[in-house]
């Protein structure tokens, strides 16, 4: 049994914490919305009233958020993990964030005796609460195989891809692909109907064919149903497709097809479709009013 800390319980953040408090572990865990930790507790979890106090009682803190900005202002704040942290510490921040920032943190988490690994996911809400997400680790190999068994509770495939950054950098790779792929059966969509193509027929002939991903496939159905229930929310891809073109900057990659994808995700946000999954782009491109609209 070990202690450790869990920050961030939000639609993915909940069930990953959970999976290691019926694993057996010692769980501490906040929440900018208190409520949303009331389950957990209830099953046996500890509250901490800040990310200070959870790194109090932890050997490895576990965090989930939802950009870089609020990474930063856990760890770093006045309030923060690194505020009550222990020389020893280790810190899994499995958000999605800006490789550079990941590393900036690292480094100052090193400062004070903190190790810290960068391990994004892949999948959403069904593979967290089954365990079988796909992780990529940046930091000291050492923290990682000092962790790994608490990551193969989380995860089925487990990547150790280099140095700080490293997991972030692999994390936006793969979203990348993500994002522009959704994006190009929205646009198959959009061009059927306005050839007369209804969208239900279209998607009888196209989920055979070999273009079509297994992530398409689970998602090309929905969209025809017009369910968008949120696995991976529209704002959030746009978010990465926002970091990628940034990243893709930095290091001197061409991201053209990212460039213009992250606009068309921005207006699909910007007129409604912000909470819902990111396979909305489809309807975005459809001309389908928003879940809200009067």
């Amino acid at each position: 049994m070990r202690s450790l800390g869990f920050i961030g319980l939000g639609r993915m953040g909940t069930p990953m914490a959970r999976r290691l408090l019926q694993a057996g572990h010692r769980l501490t865990v906040h929440n900018r919305t208190r409520s949303k930790a009331e389950a957990l507790v209830a099953e046996g979890a500890q509250w901490a009233d800040s990310p200070r106090a959870v790194a109090q009682a932890s050997e490895v803190v576990f965090m989930m958020l939802a950009d870089s900005q609020a990474s930063e202002a856990v760890l770093t704040g006045p309030e923060g993990v690194l505020a009550g942290a222990r020389e020893g510490l280790i810190v899994v921040d499995m958000s999605t964030i800006a490789p550079a920032v990941s590393r900036r943190l690292a480094e100052q988490a090193a400062r004070q005796g903190v190790t810290m690994l960068d391990a994004p996911v892949s999948g959403s809400v069904g593979p967290a609460t089954e365990g079988t997400l796909t992780i990529f680790v940046g930091g000291p190999r050492e923290a990682f195989e000092a962790v790994r068994d608490l990551l193969g509770i989380l995860g089925r495939d487990i990547h150790y891809v280099g140095e700080n950054g490293m997991g972030c950098a692999v994390k936006l790779a793969v979203n990348l692909i993500l994002g522009i792929s959704i994006q190009a059966l929205g646009e198959a969509f959009a061009l059927g109907a306005r050839a007369g193509i209804p969208p239900a027929r279209l998607w009888e002939i196209l989920s055979d064919l070999a273009v079509i991903s297994p992530s398409l496939r689970n998602k090309g159905g929905k969209i025809v149903q017009g369910d968008f229930a949120p696995s991976f929310a529209l704002q959030l891809m746009e978010k990465d497709l926002g970091l990628i073109v940034e990243f893709g900057r930095q290091v001197g990659a061409s991201t053209p097809l990212a460039a213009v994808a992250q606009q068309t995700f921005l207006a699909a946000r910007e007129h409604g479709w912000a909470e819902a999954d990111y396979s909305a782009i489809a309807a975005w491109l459809l001309d389908q009013r928003p879940p809200n609209a009067g």
